[in-house]
């Protein structure tokens, strides 16, 4: 993975996840043992693997305390609203496994520090909403990101696949149903969330696997925040 795009979602990822969490108050439980999970995933990543993958989880942990405490501070994570990106900061993540090689851990923060100056630009704007043209246009990135994985061997391609998929599925729910079905496009979200995860432990990328276990802490955030509400997916 590039290190440049791993910091890149895993800044915008751990975004995400703290808009979602400022939304959804009820199921803590729930979401502080997915996180305890994800914990563990990472843990385990970084004892079993090499020193290179030692490093790249310790400097995508890094980037994600970062991201949250410079969130935190100066409020980034109240406008810009990337819980309504979460699918495609997922199909972003997985889409790098396509192109090469990882850089040195610099670029990945490096990216990570542009990532937060976008967030923070985005702030200053307001809140951003897709609108039917765009989720359509995300269904259909998804679909060559599916394509171009279906020509690869191995369980990363499965993975990727599978996770384009679930993707393609919310973008068009969105789309056609518009804010209908909150849980639904919740929990296919959270399905790519998960495949990056499994992205990230097929390749040994920290950054993959921090993005991922932050996607589905946000992911289930969402899907707590719509089964309580019974309203419009994230409308306030």
């Amino acid at each position: 993975m590039f290190d440049v795009a791993g910091g890149v979602v895993c800044v915008l990822a751990v975004v995400a996840t703290m808009e979602a969490l400022r939304l959804s108050t009820a199921r803590r439980r729930v979401l502080w043992e997915i996180g305890a999970m994800g914990a563990g995933v990472i843990v385990a990543q970084a004892l079993g693997g090499s020193e290179s993958a030692v490093l790249s989880v310790i400097v995508a942990l890094a980037i994600a305390g970062c991201a949250a405490a410079v969130c935190g501070r100066f409020g980034l994570d109240l406008k810009p609203r990337l819980t309504h990106f979460q699918g495609a900061i997922a199909a972003a993540a997985l889409a790098s496994t396509l192109f090469g090689p990882s850089d040195a851990p610099f670029f990945a923060v490096l990216g990570a520090g542009v990532a937060l100056a976008g967030v923070a630009a985005l702030a200053r704007l307001g809140r951003i909403t897709p609108n039917e043209s765009l989720h359509f246009a995300c269904a259909g990135a998804c679909a060559v990101i599916g394509y171009a994985a279906g020509h690869e061997q191995g369980v990363l391609a499965v993975v990727i696949v599978i996770a384009m998929a679930a993707l393609i599925a919310s973008h068009l729910t969105m789309a056609l149903a518009g804010t209908a079905w909150p849980a639904l496009v919740s929990a296919m979200n959270g399905t790519a969330a998960c495949s990056v995860v499994a992205a990230g432990v097929v390749t040994g990328s920290g950054a993959l696997l921090v993005t991922g276990v932050a996607a589905a802490i946000g992911c289930a955030a969402s899907h707590a925040s719509a089964t309580e509400s019974r309203g419009p997916y994230l409308s306030k």
